[in-house]
């Protein structure tokens, strides 16, 4: 009886021991493919991060200290990006709009993170509260629902028959997006369309109207108020149908049209501001002007024509021993060299870089 318990304690033993081998050897398997994953996680250099970004036809360029980097994300990810419009940037990641498709990818490696297709021409896109993101769909005449999480679309808004929205700037439950019309004055578009994307904690988006401000539309900035951009008609074949471009104050919870004035120049865009929406800046036909946010005292202060603008707040160096701040202005040479980006310190008046990228710039960001 003895020799009976003692043979089935060890054969209880034995198969103990077994499983216990096997729950190692399992456990090691996945600490390995676990080392594996991070491993191939490792493996994207980090390469970017803090910087400026340029979008161009060709893809992003990266430039920092001096020294620039073409089609970053193709050498990271072998895809190269057609028509890049637009970079920008919601916690570590980098967002960018192709002609055809959203992309995401880290900052700090460029890696690709996702893709978002079936757009027939995204030209701007917004981050709104619920892991979403607008995007502008100029060719489709909508407003697409991005779903960050799972980079897929997920809804879409029209903002008109026939319409070509062009710009999107958002804040608090509301979304404005700007239909930028065309060319020719049969063309011209002077509508602006609201679209809610919240109420307490449920998601939507729900188109809330539209109101008439100047002739195209196409850029705002809202602090405080909300001011927009109106580039008028500006056709260099027929110079008998252009029209002033005008700045437009708009109540955007009413959804009403204050007032609007002309700004006596043509063809003006990029409407941006300094940090407190008191003197706003934008590009035009013949140059670069800032004027006060009413539309009053209008000054040309670089004669260059460009077709992006950034303005950025920086410390440069008076001498050896001072230092102090100044806007500096990001701008290409959009009629003679599109590839050139200048920067132009208005406290000395002077420009004080030049960066060439492989392609005409499209956008300009910082991270």
């Amino acid at each position: 009886m003895r020799e009976a318990i003692a043979s089935l304690f060890l054969y209880l033993l034995k198969i103990y021991h077994m499983k216990l081998i096997n729950f190692l050897l399992i456990a090691l398997i996945f600490c390995s493919s676990c080392k594996e994953e991070e491993d191939a996680v490792s493996s994207f250099n980090e390469n970017y991060g803090a910087g400026m970004y340029i979008a161009t036809e060709n893809g992003v360029s990266f430039y920092k200290d001096g020294v620039i980097s073409d089609n970053i994300f193709q050498k990271v990810n072998g895809i190269a990006l057609n028509n890049v419009n637009k970079i920008k940037f919601e916690g570590t990641k980098a967002y960018i709009a192709t002609e055809k498709s959203l992309f995401s990818a880290k900052v700090e490696t460029f890696e690709s993170k996702g893709e978002v297709a079936g757009f027939m021409n995204l030209v701007d896109f917004d981050f709104v509260p619920m892991e979403r993101i607008f995007a502008v769909d100029k060719d489709n005449s909508n407003v697409k629902v991005v779903d960050i999480d799972r980079m897929e679309i997920i809804s879409d808004v029209e903002v008109g028959f026939g319409a070509e929205p062009v710009f999107i700037i958002s804040k608090w439950y509301r979304s404005l997006i700007m239909n930028g019309g065309e060319v020719a004055d049969s063309l011209k578009d002077s509508t602006i369309v609201a679209i809610d994307f919240r109420d307490e904690l449920v998601p939507f988006a729900n188109m809330m109207g539209s109101i008439e401000v100047g002739d195209n539309p196409n850029s705002a900035v809202f602090i405080n108020e909300l001011k927009i951009l109106c580039k008028g008609i500006y056709d260099v074949n027929n110079l008998s149908n252009n029209t002033f471009s005008s700045l437009s104050k708009v109540s955007p919870w009413d959804m009403e049209l204050v007032w609007n004035v002309s700004l006596g120049v043509y063809n003006a865009k990029n409407l941006t501001s300094n940090s407190n929406g008191s003197v706003l800046f934008f590009t035009a036909n013949d140059g670069v002007y800032n004027m006060y946010n009413d539309g009053t005292s209008i000054n040309n202060i670089i004669s260059i024509e460009s077709d992006v603008l950034l303005v950025k707040t920086e410390l440069y160096a008076v001498n050896d021993s001072t230092n102090e701040y100044s806007k500096m202005f990001y701008i290409n040479d959009a009629v003679n060299n599109p590839n050139t980006i200048y920067k132009f310190n208005q406290a000395t008046d002077l420009f004080c870089d030049t960066i060439v990228v492989d392609a005409p710039v499209r956008d300009i960001a910082f991270y």
